[in-house]
């Protein structure tokens, strides 16, 4: 008997616990200056760690909005990152863009948009659950990349090339949640 996709299996959304999403913010946010991208931001765990990891550092919290940035695809959940911030001195948080993250990356590359710190959790999507649109932009940048994504190639590889893409070269720092399956593939 062949089992329904869930929403959840077919949006890719697993959620970053507290610790983790703290652990990995403490590790790439070096300074009080460091602009940090989200690229699947979900309900914002992962921006909030980093909002409190730049509080720490010594950000000034009126300069949040303009260090933090974060895309999910789902508007929602979009609204559910942005109502974290709501009394924190940084509200309305401005840097979640509703939108595909690897069109929110061509538009980057293209405008040469780097980030010093780029964390998450990218979305565990198998390719026949990938949506076209997406897929077809994802593995453009892949191809950029010098890389060649198959029929196998799940979601999350695309995030973490292309997350590269946009990282700052003197410095910047990448920290992703990804499978052990990494360590397995030739894709």
């Amino acid at each position: 008997m062949k089992v329904p996709v869930t929403m959840q299996k077919l949006r890719g959304g697993y959620y970053t616990p507290k610790p983790i999403a703290h652990f990995l913010a403490d590790w790439a946010i070096q300074t009080n200056f460091t602009n940090v991208l989200e690229p699947s931001c979900g309900d914002g765990s992962i921006l909030e760690a980093a909002v409190d990891v730049l509080l720490a550092r010594g950000a000034p919290a009126t300069q949040l909005s303009q260090l933090v940035f974060g895309v999910e695809l789902d508007e929602l959940e979009a609204l559910k990152a942005q109502e974290r911030f709501v009394g924190r001195n940084i509200s309305p948080f401005e840097g979640i863009l509703v939108g595909d993250f690897f069109a929110y990356c061509q538009q980057q590359l293209l405008e040469q948009v780097r980030f010093d710190a780029i964390i998450g959790n990218p979305p565990f999507i198998r390719y026949q659950h990938f949506q076209e649109s997406h897929r077809a932009i994802a593995f453009q940048i892949m191809l950029q990349a010098g890389m060649h994504p198959s029929r196998l190639t799940n979601a999350w590889v695309p995030f973490l090339v292309a997350s590269t893409l946009l990282l700052n070269e003197h410095g910047g720092r990448i920290a992703m949640v990804i499978p052990a399956e990494l360590l397995q593939v030739n894709y």
